[in-house]
Formats: structure tokens, sequence, C-alpha cells
């Protein structure tokens, strides 16, 4: 039963694997370019990452970071208002969470 399900599992990541190959090529694409897209499990792992959301008023800039030594995230939601300019108050943002660590 499992040896079933393992064939199964390897055929249908085959199956795309063989899909996305296509793609590539119908694009024009080699199959060994330089260029790959990365997984964003893999990017969320290291660094710091923001997400700005519009807000009535201004801005909802959402910041999250991990720390690999206590194997923790670290979240933080910050407002920017709309007589601010966006710019600035992101870089203020980044600074402050930079200065907390």
């Amino acid at each position: 039963m499992i040896n079933w399900f393992k064939k199964k599992v390897i055929s249908w990541v085959r199956e795309d694997w063989d899909s996305a190959s296509n793609k590539r090529s119908k694009r024009g694409l080699e199959e060994n370019t330089i260029g790959t897209v990365v997984p964003s499990s893999r990017l969320q792992q290291n660094g710091m990452n923001f997400t700005l959301y519009s807000a009535s008023g201004g801005y909802i800039m959402e910041y999250n970071t991990y720390n690999h030594n206590t194997d923790t995230r670290y979240n933080a939601l910050h407002i920017i208002p709309s007589d601010q300019e966006l710019g600035q108050g992101i870089a203020h943002i980044i600074t402050l969470e930079m200065l907390k660590k």
C-alpha cells in the first residue's frame, strides 16, 4: 500500500515537472537557465520581510524576521500616516527595527 502511494506521488511530481519544462521550452527558455524561481518559503527563512497594506488615512507595514538562535519569528505592525512621506516612513521603521536587534 505504501509503495503504491509513493509511486503515485512520484509520477504526479514527474508529470508536474514535465509540464513545467514544456512551458519553459514553449517560451523559448533553456532547461538550464540562470535565474530560476526560488520557492517563497526558502526566501522567508533569512533576513527581514515586510508587507505594506493600504489603509484609510495612511499605510500599515507588517514587519517580520526569523531568529535562528532562538528559533523564533518576530512580527510587528507599524502605521505610516498619510501626512508622512511613504519612503521616509519605511526608512524609519526599518531603522527602528534594526536598532531593536
